[in-house]
């Protein structure tokens, strides 16, 4: 089947007083003398890790396929299960030029697992082929390239950094249970989002209270100033709770070397704003989200700030606090996965109307969003 695709060509540009001209061409793309992408083969196996979450895993790479004139080429990078034909394939990503596309172990991880999930198979190791699909427009018939295999291990959980726990009323004041301030750098400085809800809380180090691991707080008989930025815990086993932040959240910062403790960003709520509700800009009627915990697929305790909400086709929005802009939150400042894209303007965007779940996994090293159309 022929598809015919008309452009305009340039045949000639001349600058000042003389004249441009123009030829209306017409070329006829052919599917079946085009020539496809060719892409390189894979190693036979892959263990994704979660320890290696920002490292790429591998490099797809592939010629350019050759549509037989200049034109501008969407390549698709289709993943299914081996022998099926790609008859359920899932896009794993969408490229123009360049023929090279890369994937970290996080990424990769979490496109095979909800690739399995929504086929309702295990998570484990799984043969896979891959592919380019080559698309000049959707009335083009689509090229495909050679089909390559490989086997992929998923992961489950996430990269683990060593941690404190902010162990406070928040959490009932259970170790496992509560949020933690993480060593990025694996060094003495831990910090975190933490979501105190105005309540006391301490640094601890285990789950025993125990002076050898730590445990800060401040120190008995003192007098502290409210909201001070920066104070110092003592780590005497006898300090009393740090309860001298009345805000529901905070960015906290610790270094257990020196103990000083530094707190910034205080907020009491947070909420989407957005087309939604117009842009309120007169510190009303964000659709807040409400604090929760979730045990995630290894037995972990996951602290959420989450809502559900009804969204319209095209729907533009971000995160703030206490309904104002200082702190808000959008593409470039939150990792984000799920039924939400970049809308290129700093915003966040969902294409289809429908009800929505938002969870912002905010006590982590790098805070993530999850959106998911309901």
């Amino acid at each position: 089947m022929k598809n015919y695709l008309k452009y305009i060509g340039i045949l000639g540009l001349a600058v000042g007083l003389t004249a441009c001209e123009t030829d209306l061409e017409e070329t006829v793309f052919n599917s079946s003398q085009a020539k496809p992408a060719v892409l390189e083969n894979l190693d036979a196996s892959y263990v994704l890790d979660a320890q290696k979450s920002d490292e790429t895993v591998f490099t797809l790479t592939w010629s350019e396929p050759d549509m037989g004139y200049q034109a501008v080429v969407t390549n698709y990078v289709e993943m299914d299960f081996a022998d099926h034909n790609f008859e359920n394939f899932t896009v794993l990503a969408a490229t123009g030029k360049g023929g090279k596309q890369a994937f970290t172990h996080h990424a990769l991880n979490s496109l095979l697992m909800k690739f399995l999930e929504n086929n309702e198979q295990e998570l484990v190791a799984t043969d896979l082929e891959l592919r380019i699909a080559s698309v000049i427009s959707q009335d083009a018939d689509t090229i495909y390239s050679n089909v390559i295999k490989t086997t992929i291990t998923p992961f489950v959980g996430e990269r683990e950094y060593p941690f404190l726990a902010a162990r406070g009323a928040a959490g009932n004041w259970d170790f496992n249970n509560c949020q933690k301030l993480y060593s990025k750098e694996e060094d003495e400085n831990y910090a975190a989002m933490v979501y105190t809800n105005g309540a006391g809380w301490k640094v601890s180090g285990d789950e025993g209270w125990s002076t050898a691991a730590g445990n800060w707080g401040l120190r008995e008989g003192e007098t502290y100033e409210e909201e001070k930025s920066q104070v110092t815990l003592f780590n005497d086993g006898g300090s009393k709770d740090v309860s001298i932040y009345k805000h529901k959240s905070y960015f906290v910062e610790f270094n257990n070397q020196t103990g000083v403790l530094k707190m910034s960003q205080p907020h009491d709520s947070w909420g989407v704003v957005g087309d939604h509700n117009n842009w309120k800009n007169d510190g009303v009627n964000d659709t807040e989200l409400t604090f929760t915990t979730e045990v995630d697929k290894v037995g972990k305790t996951q602290n959420i700030l989450t809502v559900t909400m009804e969204m319209k086709a095209g729907n533009k929005w971000k995160i703030r606090p206490d309904n104002k802009w200082p702190d808000d939150k959008g593409p470039s400042q939150l990792k984000f996965e799920g039924d939400v894209v970049d809308n290129g303007d700093g915003n966040f965007r969902v294409d289809a109307a429908g009800n929505y779940t938002i969870k912002w996994y905010f006590n982590k090293v790098e805070p993530r969003l999850v959106v998911t159309k309901n």
